[in-house]
């Protein structure tokens, strides 16, 4: 079945902090030329659409706000509009209140949680008593860690196992590597699943939620996993690549 669209995961995958995946930014340009469609379907709740937008065009992907869809999306898609307490930053808070949620710290039907560099211990305990109330628990994502250049960065899966057990109750994850962001995108391509690829670079993230999706699922080793790492996951990808290059020659011999 030809390929009318990719799911691009973004942090490991299309970029690595500020710098560029070799090749990410010409292999979108050219799927373009060939008819193909890009969404990026990215775990991070904090970052705009023009924010991501703006950072993409910096490695010549031409992009608009509907090509991006965050976790902070995926939330206000799936939930159905009501009083939230939130755990996270600006964008989440915007982009839930753009789309009917209104915010009450006392006695709301969902508390959300997501990655927040101000989490502190007043925000987990707040989180923790309202799920105790009868709050519905909704975690944005569970990445345990971000990578960053050289460096790892606790993710909001730290977050999210803190308010976990601390309540003693399990969410319901509307981002990778559950399947619900990738239906929200695929949906919004208008193509059928047979027709989509995801690629993203994480094995514990972005491959399980398009196997869950039902879509077939790319690899790349610029990020997160390794080769050696697909051993002991329980998902395999449908392929793994080296670079963009690989990628490429995949989706030529598929149309």
């Amino acid at each position: 079945m030809a390929i009318k669209g990719i799911l691009f995961d973004l942090d490991g995958t299309v970029y690595l902090g500020e710098h560029e995946v070799p090749g990410a930014g010409e292999f979108v340009r050219k799927l373009k030329q060939n008819g193909i469609r890009s969404l990026f379907v990215t775990n991070r709740s904090n970052r705009s659409a023009e924010v991501v937008c703006e950072h993409l065009r910096g490695y010549g992907i031409e992009c608009e706000n509907d090509d991006i869809i965050s976790t902070s999306d995926a939330a206000a898609l799936y939930l159905k509009p009501s009083s939230y307490y939130a755990i996270g930053e600006k964008n989440l808070f915007d982009t839930l209140n753009r789309n009917g949620f209104t915010y009450d710290d006392k006695n709301p039907n969902y508390v959300i949680v997501s990655f927040d560099r101000e989490f502190n211990y007043d925000k987990l305990k707040t989180a923790v008593g309202l799920i105790y109330k009868g709050a519905k628990f909704i975690s944005t994502n569970p990445d345990h860690a971000l990578k960053m250049y050289n460096d790892i960065l606790p993710g909001t899966g730290a977050i999210v196992a803190a308010v976990e057990v601390g309540s003693g109750v399990k969410p319901i994850t509307v981002g990778k590597p559950e399947r619900i962001i990738f239906d929200i995108a695929i949906e919004r391509m208008g193509v059928n699943r047979s027709e989509v690829i995801a690629v993203g670079d994480n094995l514990l993230t972005d491959i399980p939620a398009g196997a869950a999706a039902g879509i077939r699922t790319v690899l790349i080793l610029s990020g997160m996993s390794k080769r050696e790492d697909v051993a002991g996951s329980p998902v395999e990808p449908t392929w793994i690549v080296e670079d963009y290059k690989e990628f490429g020659d995949i989706i030529t011999n598929i149309n």
